[in-house]
């Protein structure tokens, strides 16, 4: 699928969570998670100040408030990885959270860019 150009590289960077995901599910990949922790938070970040506000701003509220409630559980899953519990459940969710902002979010997102001309 064709990205606006503003979301090409947060849409690639997916690539890499949903291996991680399948990875937590199969379990062993604590390692893998702390590698890529720093870039997963500054993926959040990245969505967090520049999408959320975005659809706030457009009366999206229901996403936006999604976005914030899924990053913030998967901050948790990944805490209690770190004390050896929970990738499975992790995985499944960083999966979930991917497929969301693929298939809603970031059409949702392309919609308000072509209103805006962006």
């Amino acid at each position: 699928m064709k990205r606006h150009p503003k979301l090409i590289q947060l849409s690639r960077e997916h690539h890499t969570a949903l291996r991680l995901g399948r990875h937590l599910v199969a379990g062993g990949a604590a390692d893998e998670l702390r590698a890529e922790h720093a870039a997963l938070m500054a993926h959040f970040d990245e969505e967090e100040r520049d999408l959320a506000p975005l659809l706030q701003k457009h009366g999206q509220f229901a996403l936006a408030e999604r976005l914030y409630a899924e990053h913030a559980q998967l901050r948790t899953l990944f805490a209690a990885i770190s004390h050896g519990t929970g990738e499975t459940e992790a995985g499944q969710a960083l999966i979930a959270h991917v497929r969301f902002e693929e298939r809603e979010l970031f059409p949702a997102i392309e919609i308000l860019f072509a209103q805006a001309g962006a």
